[in-house]
């Protein structure tokens, strides 16, 4: 015997499962592939841990939202974005990447520091690094050092900013650039990491971006962010890898 399908049997449901509405698609976050702890910690290039990780999954709660992570290349950064492939990335500014975008306020502290060996010659001001390697990172813009040092900056690239640590312990480089916060994590985790932070040039606080083509809002993004600042999560986020 024929059955009529269940949604028609009861006049309080108006339509069937096919025709309801869609769930919210999930809010898609860039994971930067040269970033390390305490910003981001990677599984087989899965993001798995850190701060762009807990704030992500905080920021798609408080919209009410699903939260998926792709991982990028650094250089592939403001591509991605602007392409739409993902729809925001955290722990950027606006000279870092390429291309047009919405920007959330300022939420990140940090600043860029000179890293250097023990037995290395300290480092009062940057233009001390004239001629001398100094570790950097593929695709990380440093405008200051480049402003000071112009065509002395001798820039010795890894792919990755632990590679970049990794240069430094095994002598290849005896300064390098680096967030102050990712120093101090560092240090304080792997206890035979020898280094000094001779000179802070540069404080900042970064912000998010969000691409023109973003599947969420922005006016919905950039509300949550701001109640998630004024609410103090982000705050407890950080203080979590202090």
């Amino acid at each position: 015997m024929f059955k009529r399908p269940a949604c028609l049997l009861a006049l309080t449901v108006p339509l069937c499962l096919p025709f309801a509405a869609a769930a919210a698609p999930d809010l898609v976050m860039i994971a930067p592939l040269n970033q390390v702890m305490p910003l981001a910690q990677f599984r087989d290039d899965k993001l798995s841990g850190g701060i762009l990780k807990d704030l992500g999954d905080l920021l798609a709660r408080r919209l009410g939202r699903g939260i998926a992570y792709l991982s990028v290349a650094g250089e592939q950064v403001g591509a991605t974005l602007d392409a739409g492939t993902a729809d925001g990335i955290c722990y950027v500014r606006p000279f870092w990447i390429d291309g047009h975008f919405d920007w959330s306020r300022p939420l990140l502290p940090d600043a860029e520091v000179i890293a250097s060996q023990q037995g290395a010659p300290r480092v009062r001001s940057l233009a001390d690094l004239r001629d001398r390697p100094v570790g950097t990172v593929a695709g990380y813009r440093y405008p200051r050092v480049e402003q000071v040092l112009g065509l002395r900056f001798q820039r010795s690239e890894s792919r990755t900013m632990e590679e970049n640590l990794r240069k430094l312990m095994a002598g290849a480089v005896r300064h390098t650039v680096i967030g102050q916060a990712t120093l101090a994590y560092q240090m304080r985790v792997h206890k035979d990491l020898k280094l000094r932070q001779d000179l802070v040039f540069a404080s900042f606080k970064a912000q998010c971006a969000f691409s023109k083509k973003a599947g969420v809002p922005f006016e919905e993004i950039d509300q949550a962010i701001n109640g998630l600042i004024e609410d103090g999560s982000v705050e407890a986020i950080l203080a979590r890898y202090r």
